[in-house]
């Protein structure tokens, strides 16, 4: 049974085999699995949680730690990607928030639908992921110290242990270096994103998690929490249930296919205002193409309607569309 778990990238606290879904967790900069084992409590048991092990820390501490995005993305895909064998949710939490948006899209591409949703923590949307004026990663010791003070958490707790501190000190620094060389694409996703925040995260404001919105055609949401870059730990449950919530567009909504719905997803694919998208007119001369209409009929498929490609492309308005998806 051991053998479904994709070890030694992956620790699972609590298998269920039988599960209808699979949580990926990507811990922080200088986290690891650990951090993820008090989420088991609040889980529904229909969803089995794995979090993914970095290199160089707790029981993988004598593997060489990976200080390039790339070069971790590809592992953890080569590890992970073949074991995943149902809907798969993806959370990651700061530095793991960036992690968790690359291998999505990796996903995404190998093998669409496999991820329905991607939930990112405590980290700026890829539009607002600026350089930072002063690495951290460059620092000498007290300089990275006083950064993990600033942030709070349990490594700012640990270094108050010499010995502690000169073992988390390179993974730390590890880490910095990977997410501040970092620099997101402008790929984007077709599926639920949901950002959640701190509404006193001294790394970031809050209002920044908004871009998120903008590296997906799919549904967005954001939550904000009382509390600083660490705040999950805070809102444990509060986070685990937006994690975990029912697909938005699990049900058909009232106005989802009406022609003033379609109108807003059409411009909102084709990224052109509203007024843009008159009911009546002709879809193509505004930009669709067949990669826009296949965007728009993955989230028609999540509501549990399918166009044939032909009879879209017949009579490409929204006036027509509506009736077509509304029968």
């Amino acid at each position: 049974m051991a053998d479904r778990i994709p070890t030694p990238w992956v620790r699972c606290f609590a298998q269920r085999p039988g599960a209808a879904r699979t949580l990926l967790c990507f811990p922080h900069a200088g986290g690891a699995a650990s951090s993820y084992r008090g989420w088991t409590a609040h889980l529904p048991a229909d969803v089995e949680q794995w979090v993914v092990q970095y290199p160089g820390r707790e029981d993988r501490i004598a593997h060489p730690m990976v200080d390039g995005m790339d070069a971790l993305v590809d592992a953890v895909i080569a590890a992970v990607e073949p074991a995943l064998d149902r809907p798969v949710v993806v959370f990651g939490h700061s530095m793991g928030a960036s992690v968790a948006h690359e291998v999505v899209l990796r996903l995404a591409e190998r093998r669409p639908g496999l991820v329905r949703r991607l939930v990112v923590s405590g980290r700026p949307g890829p539009a607002d992921q600026k350089p930072r004026e002063e690495f951290v990663h460059l620092r000498d010791d007290a300089g990275v110290t006083a950064e993990l003070t600033t942030l709070g958490g349990t490594a700012a707790e640990a270094f108050a242990d010499p010995q502690l501190a000169a073992m988390l000190l390179p993974v730390i620094r590890n880490d910095f270096a990977l997410i501040e060389r970092y620099r997101p694409g402008g790929a984007v996703l077709d599926l639920e994103v949901v950002a959640i925040t701190g509404d006193a995260d001294p790394s970031m404001a809050a209002e920044t998690v908004d871009s998120w919105a903008a590296a997906t055609t799919g549904p967005f949401t954001r939550h904000v929490h009382p509390g600083g870059h660490f705040y999950l730990y805070d809102h444990l449950p509060a986070v685990v249930e937006a994690a975990l919530a029912p697909e938005r567009g699990a049900g058909v909504s009232s106005d989802a296919f009406s022609v003033e719905g379609l109108r807003a997803s059409v411009a909102e694919v084709l990224g052109v205002p509203v007024e843009e998208v008159g009911a009546d007119t002709g879809l193509f001369e505004l930009g669709l193409d067949s990669m826009r209409m296949m965007m728009l009929s993955v989230r028609w498929q999540a509501l549990g309607v399918e166009a044939p490609f032909a009879d879209l492309a017949e009579n490409p308005t929204v006036r027509a569309w509506s009736r077509l998806l509304s029968a």
